[in-house]
């Protein structure tokens, strides 16, 4: 009795492709079909790829988003120059994100609650005023 060769070699250990920054040796067959060579990694998952067909059946598959993790921590020995910039773009955005609330919000009218802004419109404030002229507090949600 002889033994048969596997048909395929086995995909890369998901050790390899979980984590690591090179997810595997290039050449190596992929994850997906396991024939091919892989050529890209997902950045969301370390999925190894060789198309784009393997990475739309991918996607559908396992409902990965191919976006990486922003706020995952990361091991200081796989730090580099790309994840402080990523970082570093995350704290901008989020400092934009802040600074545009803030706009907004101060820039309700200054004859709403008396913060200078943007006015409240002409019928708006009509209304406003002669509610208060008798004696009813009209708060207005924009």
């Amino acid at each position: 009795m002889e033994e048969e060769p596997p048909a395929q070699a086995p995909p890369p250990s998901a050790a390899a492709a979980s984590g690591s920054s090179g997810g595997g040796e290039k050449g190596a067959p992929f994850q997906e079909c396991g024939e091919q060579p892989w050529k890209y990694q997902c950045p969301g998952c370390s999925r190894l790829t060789c198309s784009l067909p393997g990475v739309q059946a991918h996607k559908r598959r396992t409902a990965c988003s191919g976006k990486r993790a922003r706020t995952v921590p990361v091991p200081l020995a796989q730090f580099d120059d790309n994840q402080l910039l990523s970082d570093y773009n995350l704290l901008e955005e989020t400092s934009m994100v802040r600074e545009s609330a803030h706009r907004l919000l101060s820039g309700f009218g200054h004859n709403f609650e008396e913060r200078h802004g943007a006015q409240l419109p002409p019928w708006l404030t009509f209304l406003r005023k002669a509610a208060e002229h008798r004696g009813v507090r009209l708060a207005v949600q924009t």
